[in-house]
């Protein structure tokens, strides 16, 4: 993880990451910000019923009454992407933040590949997931 962490970064920050190994808890997801953003204003100007982040990598935030739409859900892979999608149920809401968590878990998981194997078929591979996880 690490590694994902300073390709992401490498840009921003001349500063070399310390050598600490990263444990993931079984799920790997822990609440954003202690809980504290919970019940604040969101985004897209709701309030925030839940927010989790994966090991300060990624994070999706879940919005209630933003605006005139019942629930929208907010994630992204931090220096990678960010995408938004509304609902008009929570039952759908909830389902599509579980299966979203799912899939940037295995998006993380592939950033895990070492450089020097990250060849075009990683990079296909890559990209087709990335693809799904905002347009599915």
């Amino acid at each position: 993880m690490k590694e994902f962490i300073k390709r992401i970064f490498r840009k921003s920050t001349s500063e070399k990451l310390p050598n600490i190994k990263i444990e993931l808890t079984e799920e790997g997801w822990v609440k954003y910000d202690n809980g504290n953003s919970i019940g604040k204003k969101g985004s897209e100007g709701g309030k925030i019923i839940n927010d989790e982040e994966n090991i300060n990598v990624a994070r999706i935030t879940i919005e209630t009454n933003a605006g005139n739409i019942p629930f929208a859900i907010t994630f992204g892979i931090y220096g990678l992407m960010f995408h938004t999608e509304f609902f008009s149920d929570k039952e759908t809401a909830v389902e599509y933040f579980e299966r979203k968590k799912n899939e940037i878990d295995i998006i993380l998981e592939m950033f895990q590949t070492p450089e020097d194997n990250q060849d075009t078929e990683w990079e296909n591979k890559k990209d087709e997931y990335l693809e799904k996880l905002i347009y599915e």
